[in-house]
Order: structure tokens, then C-alpha cells, then sequence
């Protein structure tokens, strides 16, 4: 990759990121009831004084400069203060993040292995049993939603990371199957097993050296899967980690908390596929 392919992924990032942050502030600044203000609730007050209010308020706030502002205060270093917590959104992410990065690597490493798994039963072992039961596994898992597995996961209290690798690895068996399958019919590989060569170093040497960037690429879009999942795996099942947070952002309508979510997770996001994409 030159110089020139990684100016256009870096301004292609920064592009994206500034328009998932304006698309996220205008669904919730353009929703209804976003005009409501506390003096909605005053019967004392007449319908010409509330029309007015609201006229100031309409004109006091509208989306281009408060995304404007909000954009210019995020370069100085914050991400303003929560609306409906009223705390800094920094320190709340902070907060947050950890819990979330936790799930997220656990599920995305159990995705991957059970996905690795699957697919070499479906292709190495040449059993058709095996390979029914691995589609079969698979398919139903991909019927499940992530939010289903993991509410059957927090009642019976297993690990949602768990619950999260089972949602993601019906997302990955296809694509590490399908490497697997041209890996199997490669001509060095059917010449190594000829020969006698040990089943791991068949597989170190035949398999995953030269399908190491297509595994990093695979890393990254499990990565991304995951993060998607995992929001409303922590929403439903109330724990404290972004996911949670966007849901009562989003709730409570809170501007500042949803504008820093949407940069920050849009940010993640586009840089894994970035990296991906380099990576293929």
C-alpha cells in the first residue's frame, strides 16, 4: 500500500465518521417529540407564549451549528456533558468501554474458533455426518437474533460472551469454510499428505501461513460483527457497557452522548473494514 492509497483511507475514514455523527444528531434531532420543553407540561401558560417558546427554541438550536459546536468542542478534547446524567460523556465512556472491549474480544475469539471449528468438520474430516451436523448448527444459529441468544443466556446465567460467540460464528463459518475448501484442493497440500506429512504441519504450513492476511482481514470484520451484536446483547440484558449506554442515550434523547457514541463507534467501525480491506 503507498502513500496515496493510505491518504485515501484515511480521508475516506474521516468522511464517514463525520456523517455518522451528523446522520445519528439529525434521526435524533428530527424524531418526534424532540421539540417538547419542560413548559409543555405548564397548564398556566397560554398556547401564543408556548408557540413562542418553541419558536426560540427551534431557532437557538438548529442542527448544522449545534453539530458545529459539538464538533468544535470534541478537537479541544470533551465530548461535552450528558444530558440526561449530567455527567461528562468522556468519563462515562470511559467508564463503559472496558466492559464492552471485554465482551467484544472474548465473543469475537470464541466466534472465531467455533467457526474454525465448524468448518473444518464440515471439510477435513470427509465425514457427511459431520458436515450435515455443522450446517445444521449453523443455520439454526443464524435464524437466532444475538439479543434472543443472550436473554436465554442471562436467565440462566451463563456468559454472555459466550451467547456472543454462538451469534457470531454462524456469521464466520461460511467464509472460513470456503477458505478451508480451497485450502484442501490445493496441489501442495494433496502432495504434503501424499508424502506422509504430519496432519499439523499440514495445517501450519499448507493452511494458515498462506491464508494469514486473509485471517487478519477475517479478524477485523469479526470484530465489527461482534461490536453489533454486543449492543443489544448489553441492552436487553442491562449491562453496563456501551450498548446499555447508547439505549438510554437514545431514550433520554441525549444530543451530546449520542453524537460522541455515533463518532466513536462509526470511528471503530471504518477502521476495522479499513484494515480489512488492506489486509486482503
Amino acid at each position: 500500500m503507498n502513500a496515496r492509497g493510505l491518504s485515501r483511507h484515511l480521508l475516506q475514514l474521516i468522511v464517514i465518521v463525520l456523517l455518522g455523527g451528523f446522520a445519528a444528531a439529525a434521526l435524533v434531532r428530527y424524531s418526534p417529540g424532540f421539540d417538547s420543553i419542560p413548559e409543555d407540561l405548564d397548564p398556566s401558560i397560554s398556547p401564543e407564549v408556548l408557540r413562542a417558546l418553541h419558536a426560540k427554541n427551534a431557532v437557538d438550536n438548529p442542527l448544522p451549528v449545534f453539530y458545529l459546536r459539538y464538533l468544535r468542542g470534541t478537537l479541544t478534547g470533551g465530548f461535552g456533558i450528558s444530558a440526561t446524567l449530567n455527567q461528562p460523556v468522556a468519563d462515562l465512556l470511559r467508564r463503559r468501554a472496558p466492559v464492552t472491549a471485554r465482551l467484544v474480544a472474548l465473543g469475537t475469539a470464541g466466534g472465531i474458533l467455533l467457526g474454525a471449528l465448524f468448518a473444518w468438520m464440515a471439510v477435513w474430516t470427509r465425514r457427511v455426518f459431520l458436515e450435515a451436523t455443522a450446517y445444521s448448527i449453523s443455520g439454526l444459529l443464524l435464524a437466532v437474533p444475538p439479543a434472543v441468544l443472550g436473554l436465554a443466556f442471562f436467565f440462566t446465567e451463563a456468559p454472555l460472551a459466550l451467547a456472543l460467540a454462538l451469534a457470531l460464528f454462524p456469521r464466520l463459518f461460511g467464509t472460513i469454510r470456503a477458505l478451508l475448501d480451497d485450502r484442501a484442493a490445493s496441489p501442495a497440500l494433496l502432495a504434503a499428505r501424499a508424502r506422509g506429512v504430519r496432519p499439523m504441519a499440514i495445517a501450519l504450513r499448507y493452511v494458515i501461513a498462506p491464508s494469514l492476511r486473509q485471517i487478519l482481514a477475517l479478524v477485523g470484520v469479526a470484530l465489527v460483527l461482534a461490536f453489533g451484536s454486543a449492543i443489544p446483547i448489553e441492552a436487553i440484558c442491562g449491562i453496563p457497557g456501551i450498548g446499555a449506554l447508547a439505549l438510554q442515550a437514545a431514550i433520554g434523547r441525549d444530543m451530546p452522548l449520542i453524537c460522541a457514541l455515533a463518532l466513536i463507534i462509526t470511528f471503530f467501525v471504518t477502521l476495522a473494514h479499513s484494515a480489512g480491506e488492506l489486509m486482503a
